[in-house]
Protein backbone atom coordinates (compact mmCIF):
# COMPACT_ATOMS: atom_id res chain seq x y z
CA UNK A 1 0.00 0.00 0.00
CA UNK A 2 1.29 3.43 -0.90
CA UNK A 3 -0.21 6.78 -0.05
CA UNK A 4 -1.52 8.22 -3.29
CA UNK A 5 -0.25 11.51 -4.57
CA UNK A 6 -2.80 14.28 -4.11
CA UNK A 7 -4.14 15.98 -7.21
CA UNK A 8 -3.70 19.68 -6.54
CA UNK A 9 -4.83 22.81 -8.27
CA UNK A 10 -2.00 24.85 -9.74
CA UNK A 11 -3.96 27.99 -8.94
CA UNK A 12 -3.51 27.56 -5.19
CA UNK A 13 0.09 27.67 -3.97
CA UNK A 14 -0.99 27.25 -0.36
CA UNK A 15 -2.84 24.00 -1.20
CA UNK A 16 0.10 22.68 -3.21
CA UNK A 17 2.42 23.32 -0.28
CA UNK A 18 0.05 21.44 2.05
CA UNK A 19 -0.17 18.47 -0.32
CA UNK A 20 3.61 18.27 -0.62
CA UNK A 21 3.97 18.46 3.16
CA UNK A 22 1.35 15.72 3.59
CA UNK A 23 3.28 13.30 1.37
CA UNK A 24 6.63 14.32 2.84
CA UNK A 25 5.36 13.63 6.38
CA UNK A 26 4.00 10.20 5.46
CA UNK A 27 7.12 9.05 3.66
CA UNK A 28 9.36 10.47 6.38
CA UNK A 29 7.65 8.32 9.03
CA UNK A 30 7.71 5.31 6.72
CA UNK A 31 11.45 5.70 6.15
CA UNK A 32 12.11 6.07 9.87
CA UNK A 33 10.31 2.80 10.59
CA UNK A 34 11.90 1.09 7.58
CA UNK A 35 15.37 2.09 8.76
CA UNK A 36 14.73 0.55 12.17
CA UNK A 37 13.32 -2.68 10.72
CA UNK A 38 16.25 -3.15 8.35
CA UNK A 39 18.80 -2.61 11.13
CA UNK A 40 17.55 -5.19 13.64
CA UNK A 41 19.57 -8.24 12.55
CA UNK A 42 23.22 -8.89 11.82
CA UNK A 43 24.23 -11.78 9.58
CA UNK A 44 27.50 -13.42 10.59
CA UNK A 45 29.94 -15.27 8.33
CA UNK A 46 27.92 -14.79 5.16
CA UNK A 47 30.04 -15.69 2.11
CA UNK A 48 31.38 -12.61 0.32
CA UNK A 49 29.09 -13.32 -2.64
CA UNK A 50 26.00 -12.91 -0.44
CA UNK A 51 24.50 -9.56 0.55
CA UNK A 52 22.92 -9.14 4.00
CA UNK A 53 21.41 -5.74 3.16
CA UNK A 54 19.63 -7.11 0.11
CA UNK A 55 18.49 -10.14 2.11
CA UNK A 56 16.86 -8.02 4.81
CA UNK A 57 15.33 -5.73 2.19
CA UNK A 58 13.83 -8.74 0.40
CA UNK A 59 12.35 -10.11 3.63
CA UNK A 60 11.05 -6.65 4.57
CA UNK A 61 9.28 -6.10 1.25
CA UNK A 62 8.30 -9.63 0.18
CA UNK A 63 8.30 -11.70 3.36
CA UNK A 64 10.33 -14.53 1.79
CA UNK A 65 13.78 -15.05 0.29
CA UNK A 66 16.03 -17.98 -0.56
CA UNK A 67 19.65 -18.98 -0.01
CA UNK A 68 21.36 -21.16 -2.59
CA UNK A 69 24.60 -22.08 -4.36
CA UNK A 70 25.08 -21.41 -8.08
CA UNK A 71 27.73 -22.24 -10.66
CA UNK A 72 27.94 -18.64 -11.89
CA UNK A 73 27.95 -16.66 -8.64
CA UNK A 74 28.60 -19.17 -5.86
CA UNK A 75 26.50 -18.71 -2.71
CA UNK A 76 23.79 -16.06 -3.19
CA UNK A 77 20.53 -14.82 -1.69
CA UNK A 78 17.59 -13.92 -3.93
CA UNK A 79 13.89 -13.20 -4.02
CA UNK A 80 11.62 -16.23 -3.99
CA UNK A 81 8.28 -17.12 -5.51
CA UNK A 82 6.70 -20.33 -4.29
CA UNK A 83 4.72 -22.77 -6.41
CA UNK A 84 1.43 -24.44 -5.55
CA UNK A 85 3.03 -27.75 -4.49
CA UNK A 86 3.30 -28.33 -0.74
CA UNK A 87 4.68 -31.04 1.53
CA UNK A 88 3.12 -32.81 4.52
CA UNK A 89 3.48 -29.66 6.66
CA UNK A 90 1.94 -27.36 4.08
CA UNK A 91 5.29 -25.86 3.11
CA UNK A 92 6.30 -25.32 -0.54
CA UNK A 93 8.36 -28.06 -2.18
CA UNK A 94 9.78 -26.01 -5.06
CA UNK A 95 10.40 -22.32 -5.68
CA UNK A 96 11.52 -19.87 -8.30
CA UNK A 97 14.66 -18.07 -7.18
CA UNK A 98 15.09 -14.74 -8.96
CA UNK A 99 16.90 -11.43 -8.80
CA UNK A 100 17.90 -8.65 -11.21
CA UNK A 101 20.24 -10.87 -13.22
CA UNK A 102 19.26 -14.36 -12.13
CA UNK A 103 16.32 -16.76 -12.33
CA UNK A 104 16.22 -20.47 -11.60
CA UNK A 105 13.84 -23.14 -10.38
CA UNK A 106 14.91 -25.03 -7.25
CA UNK A 107 13.59 -27.64 -4.84
CA UNK A 108 13.19 -26.45 -1.24
CA UNK A 109 15.42 -28.07 1.35
CA UNK A 110 13.46 -29.16 4.45
CA UNK A 111 15.83 -31.82 5.78
CA UNK A 112 13.73 -34.77 4.62
CA UNK A 113 15.37 -37.99 3.51
CA UNK A 114 14.46 -37.39 -0.13
CA UNK A 115 15.94 -33.85 0.08
CA UNK A 116 19.31 -35.24 1.11
CA UNK A 117 19.31 -37.59 -1.85
CA UNK A 118 19.34 -34.58 -4.22
CA UNK A 119 22.43 -32.60 -5.17
CA UNK A 120 22.79 -29.36 -3.16
CA UNK A 121 23.00 -27.50 -6.48
CA UNK A 122 19.36 -28.43 -7.12
CA UNK A 123 18.17 -27.22 -3.72
CA UNK A 124 17.60 -23.89 -2.00
CA UNK A 125 16.86 -22.86 1.57
CA UNK A 126 13.68 -20.85 2.01
CA UNK A 127 13.80 -18.12 4.63
CA UNK A 128 10.73 -16.33 5.96
CA UNK A 129 10.55 -12.84 7.44
CA UNK A 130 8.48 -13.99 10.41
CA UNK A 131 6.40 -16.90 11.64
CA UNK A 132 3.41 -15.52 9.73
CA UNK A 133 5.47 -15.59 6.52
CA UNK A 134 4.45 -11.98 5.89
CA UNK A 135 6.45 -8.88 4.87
CA UNK A 136 7.06 -6.12 7.39
CA UNK A 137 6.42 -3.31 4.90
CA UNK A 138 2.62 -3.60 4.70
CA UNK A 139 2.08 -3.16 8.44
CA UNK A 140 4.62 -0.35 8.76
CA UNK A 141 2.86 1.50 5.96
CA UNK A 142 -0.30 1.45 8.07
CA UNK A 143 1.62 2.75 11.09
CA UNK A 144 3.20 5.48 8.94
CA UNK A 145 -0.26 6.51 7.73
CA UNK A 146 -1.56 6.84 11.30
CA UNK A 147 1.53 8.78 12.36
CA UNK A 148 1.14 11.07 9.36
CA UNK A 149 -2.52 11.72 10.19
CA UNK A 150 -1.66 12.53 13.81
CA UNK A 151 1.28 14.78 12.88
CA UNK A 152 -0.57 16.79 10.25
CA UNK A 153 -3.68 17.05 12.43
CA UNK A 154 -1.44 18.41 15.17
CA UNK A 155 0.08 20.95 12.75
CA UNK A 156 -3.36 22.04 11.61
CA UNK A 157 -4.64 22.39 15.16
CA UNK A 158 -1.66 24.53 16.17
CA UNK A 159 -2.18 26.65 13.07
CA UNK A 160 -5.82 27.09 14.00
CA UNK A 161 -4.76 28.66 17.31
CA UNK A 162 -2.82 31.27 15.38
CA UNK A 163 -5.48 31.84 12.72
CA UNK A 164 -8.89 31.11 14.31
CA UNK A 165 -10.68 32.87 11.47
CA UNK A 166 -12.26 32.21 8.09
CA UNK A 167 -11.93 35.34 5.95
CA UNK A 168 -14.72 36.18 3.50
CA UNK A 169 -14.06 38.47 0.53
CA UNK A 170 -14.99 38.81 -3.12
CA UNK A 171 -12.79 37.31 -5.85
CA UNK A 172 -11.25 40.64 -6.90
CA UNK A 173 -9.97 41.16 -3.35
CA UNK A 174 -8.67 37.63 -2.92
CA UNK A 175 -5.07 38.29 -3.97
CA UNK A 176 -4.92 41.32 -1.73
CA UNK A 177 -6.21 39.30 1.21
CA UNK A 178 -3.74 36.49 0.51
CA UNK A 179 -0.90 39.02 0.65
CA UNK A 180 -2.23 40.38 3.91
CA UNK A 181 -2.56 36.86 5.31
CA UNK A 182 1.02 35.98 4.27
CA UNK A 183 2.28 39.00 6.20
CA UNK A 184 0.30 37.85 9.24
CA UNK A 185 1.51 34.27 8.78
CA UNK A 186 5.07 35.58 8.65
CA UNK A 187 4.67 37.26 12.06
CA UNK A 188 4.99 40.78 10.65
CA UNK A 189 4.76 43.38 13.45
CA UNK A 190 2.63 45.60 11.21
CA UNK A 191 0.53 44.90 8.12
CA UNK A 192 0.31 47.45 5.32
CA UNK A 193 -2.44 47.55 2.73
CA UNK A 194 -3.58 49.70 -0.17
CA UNK A 195 -6.65 51.61 1.00
CA UNK A 196 -7.94 51.78 -2.57
CA UNK A 197 -7.92 47.97 -2.92
CA UNK A 198 -8.60 47.07 0.69
CA UNK A 199 -11.97 48.23 1.96
CA UNK A 200 -12.44 47.20 5.55
CA UNK A 201 -16.22 47.23 5.08
CA UNK A 202 -16.00 44.48 2.45
CA UNK A 203 -14.11 42.11 4.73
CA UNK A 204 -15.91 39.62 6.94
CA UNK A 205 -14.41 36.97 9.19
CA UNK A 206 -15.92 33.90 10.81
CA UNK A 207 -14.36 32.71 14.06
CA UNK A 208 -13.68 28.97 14.09
CA UNK A 209 -12.97 28.73 17.85
CA UNK A 210 -10.94 25.56 17.29
CA UNK A 211 -10.13 23.87 20.64
CA UNK A 212 -6.47 23.17 21.40
CA UNK A 213 -5.99 19.40 21.15
CA UNK A 214 -2.39 19.26 19.90
CA UNK A 215 -1.17 17.89 23.24
CA UNK A 216 -3.63 14.99 22.99
CA UNK A 217 -2.59 14.35 19.39
CA UNK A 218 1.06 14.21 20.45
CA UNK A 219 0.21 11.64 23.12
CA UNK A 220 -1.75 9.66 20.53
CA UNK A 221 1.20 9.81 18.13
CA UNK A 222 3.50 8.47 20.86
CA UNK A 223 1.13 5.55 21.40
CA UNK A 224 1.15 4.71 17.69
CA UNK A 225 4.95 4.96 17.56
CA UNK A 226 5.32 2.70 20.59
CA UNK A 227 2.88 0.22 19.11
CA UNK A 228 4.95 0.13 15.92
CA UNK A 229 8.13 -0.56 17.91
CA UNK A 230 6.35 -3.30 19.86
CA UNK A 231 5.30 -4.85 16.55
CA UNK A 232 8.97 -4.91 15.54
CA UNK A 233 9.99 -6.40 18.88
CA UNK A 234 11.82 -3.35 20.23
CA UNK A 235 11.65 -2.16 23.81
CA UNK A 236 9.83 1.17 23.89
CA UNK A 237 8.69 1.89 27.43
CA UNK A 238 8.42 5.68 27.61
CA UNK A 239 6.40 6.89 30.56
CA UNK A 240 5.46 10.56 30.97
CA UNK A 241 3.23 10.15 34.00
CA UNK A 242 4.70 11.03 37.37
CA UNK A 243 4.11 7.69 39.06
CA UNK A 244 6.49 4.86 38.17
CA UNK A 245 5.47 2.08 35.84
CA UNK A 246 4.48 -0.90 37.96
CA UNK A 247 6.40 -4.13 37.49
CA UNK A 248 3.41 -6.02 36.10
CA UNK A 249 2.93 -3.43 33.35
CA UNK A 250 6.61 -3.55 32.40
CA UNK A 251 6.69 -7.35 32.38
CA UNK A 252 3.53 -7.51 30.27
CA UNK A 253 5.04 -5.14 27.72
CA UNK A 254 8.31 -7.09 27.62
CA UNK A 255 6.42 -10.33 27.10
CA UNK A 256 4.70 -8.96 24.01
CA UNK A 257 7.95 -7.48 22.70
CA UNK A 258 9.67 -10.83 23.28
CA UNK A 259 7.07 -12.78 21.31
CA UNK A 260 7.13 -10.32 18.40
CA UNK A 261 10.92 -10.37 18.29
CA UNK A 262 11.06 -14.15 18.33
CA UNK A 263 8.63 -14.23 15.41
CA UNK A 264 11.29 -12.47 13.30
CA UNK A 265 14.34 -14.13 14.79
CA UNK A 266 13.28 -17.80 14.77
CA UNK A 267 12.79 -18.18 10.96
CA UNK A 268 16.16 -16.53 10.30
CA UNK A 269 17.88 -18.80 12.78
CA UNK A 270 16.17 -21.87 11.28
CA UNK A 271 17.30 -20.87 7.78
CA UNK A 272 20.90 -20.60 9.00
CA UNK A 273 20.72 -24.10 10.46
CA UNK A 274 19.32 -25.51 7.21
CA UNK A 275 21.88 -23.68 5.06
CA UNK A 276 24.78 -24.96 7.17
CA UNK A 277 23.37 -28.48 7.10
CA UNK A 278 22.74 -28.47 3.35
CA UNK A 279 26.19 -27.24 2.39
CA UNK A 280 28.15 -28.84 5.23
CA UNK A 281 29.29 -25.57 6.82
CA UNK A 282 30.62 -25.94 10.36
CA UNK A 283 32.73 -24.00 12.82
CA UNK A 284 33.98 -20.65 11.54
CA UNK A 285 32.42 -21.26 8.13
CA UNK A 286 28.90 -21.69 9.48
CA UNK A 287 26.59 -18.72 8.97
CA UNK A 288 24.43 -17.32 11.76
CA UNK A 289 22.22 -14.38 12.60
CA UNK A 290 22.10 -12.29 15.73
CA UNK A 291 20.30 -9.26 17.10
CA UNK A 292 22.05 -5.94 16.89
CA UNK A 293 22.84 -3.78 19.91
CA UNK A 294 21.21 -4.84 23.17
CA UNK A 295 17.93 -6.10 21.75
CA UNK A 296 18.69 -9.58 23.05
CA UNK A 297 18.74 -8.25 26.63
CA UNK A 298 14.95 -7.91 26.69
CA UNK A 299 14.44 -11.53 25.75
CA UNK A 300 13.74 -13.95 28.57
CA UNK A 301 16.53 -16.41 29.23
CA UNK A 302 14.16 -19.28 29.87
CA UNK A 303 13.60 -21.94 27.22
CA UNK A 304 13.02 -20.11 23.95
CA UNK A 305 14.19 -20.09 20.37
CA UNK A 306 16.78 -17.44 21.24
CA UNK A 307 18.32 -19.18 24.23
CA UNK A 308 21.05 -20.68 22.05
CA UNK A 309 21.97 -17.22 20.86
CA UNK A 310 22.56 -15.93 24.39
CA UNK A 311 24.56 -19.07 25.20
CA UNK A 312 26.78 -18.55 22.17
CA UNK A 313 27.41 -14.92 23.15
CA UNK A 314 28.61 -16.00 26.60
CA UNK A 315 30.78 -18.81 25.21
CA UNK A 316 32.46 -16.38 22.82
CA UNK A 317 33.39 -14.13 25.71
CA UNK A 318 30.81 -11.49 24.83
CA UNK A 319 29.40 -9.24 27.49
CA UNK A 320 25.97 -10.30 28.70
CA UNK A 321 24.04 -7.39 30.16
CA UNK A 322 20.81 -9.30 30.59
Amino acid sequence: MRKSKNKVSKGSKQFIDSAILNDATYFDYLERLRKIALSMFEWVNLPSSMNAEYLEKTLFESGVACLLNTDKYGYINTNASTSGNINIYGLPTDIRCFSHDFEEERFVYHGFKNDKELSPDKLAVLIYNNLNKQPTATTLELFALRLYEAERSCDTNIKAQKFPLIILCDEKSRLTMENVFNQYDGNQPAIYGDKQNLDINDIKAIKTDAPFVADKLIDYKKEIWNEALTFLGINNIMVDKKERLVADEANSNNELINLNLQSYFAPRQKACEQFNELFGLTGEKAISVRLRSDLHNIIKNQSSVVNDYNTNINNEGGEDNG
